[in-house]
């Protein structure tokens, strides 16, 4: 039978463990930071909805505390007096949408429309050329309209989009997406986005309440629902970069940490390569100051060993020295006991006696 021959096993890999630290930092630290990553956003993200929904409810509020009530008032009776574009003559369920309100040149809408406009400055975002273009709030005025769930519009900051837009006066109103005719009642919030005709938006209604307490007509404030968006996405993308530089920054630190932390024991293994090979004469330096850690301890303990071994190695090869002058020796003795006790040198020796002894007789 043939011998079977083990298969050779295949060399392991060599991973250093400078690599070792900074791959387990990674795996470790990258969960870390992306839960951390999530927790800060959603985090901004609500506080910076809840900033949004609170600038509007003191928006509705600033609003209405400059709010003329009498010249409110008295515009819609002004205007709507035998007027055949408000109701109840018009708009009717024929109208045409144009045709379904319209915008007057009275001084007081004008002076109401101003009004609505001045509020609207504090939080409308103008495009880059300063045109008031690109709204992200509205605001408008309305009364009860003569059906169930309708309202008449009073004043829209609409009025100075180019072209106009939003609600115009009198224009008669039915929603089934919006809580504004609820607005008539009491403050109401519609924080969850709703769409319309004119766009998808949050918004916060009011009351406008008389001086005798009595309910005129009520303001809404409105905010595109994409503005939120845009502001998360803002905060996404700002996020992203913030916590790429740092956790590159981080990487790279960790990465000199390990190999300031590895150096020692680098140095320690190659210098216990060069004495395995015999070369006993290495410099074996351990942390200065009194604070040291286990690094330190192990190179006290690596240089002890050594000093050690170079000393059992000088006394290994002087014992070896003394044993081969001792076998030397007694090679050489084995060596004469062979000659001596050989026939040649017994005949020989035999032969030298022979010739004393004849020597001896003749003298």
């Amino acid at each position: 039978m043939s011998e079977q021959t083990e298969p050779l096993k295949p060399k392991p890999r060599f991973f250093s463990l400078r690599l070792k630290i900074w791959l387990g930092f990674t795996l470790i630290f990258i969960p870390i930071f992306i839960g951390s990553y999530a927790w800060f956003y959603n985090y901004t993200k609500d506080r910076v909805f809840q900033t949004i929904t609170d600038d509007l409810v003191q928006t509705v509020h600033g609003a209405l505390a400059g709010i003329d009530k009498e010249g409110f008032v008295q515009l819609y009776e002004e205007e709507s007096a035998n007027n055949p574009m408000c109701p109840p003559n018009k708009p009717t369920a024929d109208t045409p949408p144009e045709e379904n309100g319209y915008y007057p040149e009275n001084p007081l809408y004008l002076e109401h429309v101003n009004w609505l406009r001045s509020v609207q400055f504090t939080e409308l975002k103008e495009d880059p050329n300063g045109d008031a273009t690109k709204e992200t709030i509205r605001l408008y005025t309305y009364i009860k309209g003569p059906d169930d769930g309708e309202v008449i519009a009073i004043g829209s900051t609409g009025y100075f989009r180019n072209p106009r837009g939003g609600f115009r006066f009198c224009q008669r109103y039915t929603s089934t997406t919006s809580k504004i005719y609820e607005g008539l009642s009491g403050r109401v919030d519609a924080w969850e986005p709703y769409p319309d005709r004119f766009g998808t938006w949050i918004t916060t209604y009011a009351p406008i309440i008389d001086d005798n307490g009595q309910v005129i007509g009520a303001i809404g404030v409105d905010i595109q629902a994409s503005y939120v968006d845009e502001v998360a996405a803002e905060i996404l993308q700002q996020g992203i970069i913030a916590f790429a530089v740092t956790f590159a920054i981080i990487f790279v630190l960790v990465y000199w940490l390990a190999g300031f932390l590895t150096r020692p024991i680098i140095g320690l293994a190659g210098a216990a390569k060069k004495i395995g090979e015999g070369d006993y004469e290495q410099e074996i330096s351990s942390g200065d100051g009194n604070v040291k850690d286990e690094i330190d301890t192990l190179t006290d303990v690596f240089k002890v060993m050594v000093d050690k071994i170079a000393q059992r190695e000088q006394s290994l090869r002087a014992r070896v020295h003394q044993l081969e002058i001792m076998i030397d020796k007694s090679k050489l003795t084995k060596q004469v006991t062979e000659i001596v006790e050989s026939e040649f040198f017994q005949d020989l020796q035999s032969k030298v006696k022979d010739m004393r002894n004849r020597f001896t007789k003749e003298d």
